[in-house]
């Protein structure tokens, strides 16, 4: 399974602009899919997602979002005066949206790792060739949580 991860990495490392017949990029869409449909398994609907980021010069330690339904319910970050638009995710499957929407693009060049018995991401890196803020993101824990929101 390591050499899945590695190989994941180099290939989403090299995929950036190039397109290679759009073979890499398949295998790397192939393999996002593949930790998807395994977090998709999971059928976690409520839980607590907390992870760390770091977008350009602004770092936030921490952010804990509690997803409920599927959905963001509540978010809180610290520091805490960390402005909503600064975060990238909030659910996982808006993990997987941020890193889908990499592939492919000429812009940047970027690396994702995934669990690998429940498929959520654990961490992602881009940096970008036009004006945006390279990004950095680790996924500190996932947590299964009743539905009960508990801040």
């Amino acid at each position: 399974m390591r050499f899945f991860l590695l190989s994941l990495i180099l290939a989403v490392g090299l995929v950036g602009g190039c397109d290679f017949g759009g073979g890499i990029q398949d295998q790397v869409r192939d393999q996002l899919e593949d930790a998807r449909q395994r977090w998709q398994e999971q059928n976690l609907q409520d839980y607590q997602l907390v992870y760390a980021q770091q977008r350009g010069e602004t770092i936030v330690d921490t952010a804990r979002v509690f997803v409920r339904s599927g959905a963001a319910d509540s978010i809180s970050t610290s520091p805490d005066d960390i402005p909503d638009d600064e975060l990238l995710v909030g659910t996982v499957e808006s993990f997987f949206a941020l890193i889908e929407s990499r592939i492919g693009e000429e812009e940047s060049q970027f690396g994702a790792n995934f669990d690998t018995d429940q498929g959520f991401p654990t961490s992602y890196d881009a940096t970008f060739e036009d004006e945006r803020r390279d990004q950095d993101i680790i996924t500190i824990t996932l947590l299964e949580s009743d539905g009960n929101n508990q801040q």
